[in-house]
């Protein structure tokens, strides 16, 4: 009995070659049901072996181990605050220097400024959040979703969230310095 027959019963093929050629494309049409879903499947397998990096900083033991937590009642800045401001923003002129000649991206800049702060003046809450909003500025515009003055303004409205709750602060840190230099970049009034 002909394949044919069992397949389609209505036709009666009698070369065997037809036959055969019709199963194949019996088969073809089965497969091409079920072949989208195996291809998609077979690519989305594959999304958890992309890299993705984050922005978050894993916590090391401070360098600075000087208290920096000053209560607001007679709150001075340190006596070193505004030299050390001076030196990150040398710095920062440096390795900007680093970035237009190409011998370092944004990203890698910012990591090593925030390096030099942190060995410079030590931790504190202030200037952590706001190096957290100026690596993500230059993560953002080194892929170019945002332009200059789009970060520009980024940084600025966290700066003026700063100034605002600097106001109210119980235990202000006594060298927000990378804050001032922010702050003094983007011609803004201080933290004092």
């Amino acid at each position: 009995m002909c394949f044919c027959l069992l397949l389609m019963p209505k036709f009666y093929f009698p070369c065997r070659t037809i036959c055969f050629l019709k199963a194949n494309l019996i088969i073809m049409a089965c497969m091409k049901k079920y072949l989208i879903p195996l291809s998609i499947a077979a690519v989305l397998s594959g999304c958890q072996s992309i890299y993705v990096p984050t922005l978050t900083e894993i916590p090391v033991n401070p360098v600075n181990t000087v208290k920096t937590e000053a209560p607001a009642k007679d709150f001075r800045l340190a006596p070193s605050h505004w030299t050390d401001v001076s030196k990150i923003r040398d710095e920062a002129t440096r390795l900007s220097y680093q970035v237009s000649i190409g011998k370092m991206t944004k990203v890698q800049a910012a990591q090593y400024l925030n390096n030099f702060r942190k060995r410079l003046v030590g931790r504190n809450a202030v200037d952590d959040s706001m190096y957290e909003i100026y690596l993500r500025s230059a993560v953002d515009s080194q892929r170019g979703e945002i332009n200059t003055e789009q970060s520009k303004l980024y940084i600025q409205n966290a700066l003026r969230g700063w100034q605002q709750r600097w106001k109210n602060m119980d235990a202000k840190p006594n060298n927000p310095a990378f804050t001032n230099f922010l702050l003094e970049v983007m011609k803004m009034q201080p933290l004092k």
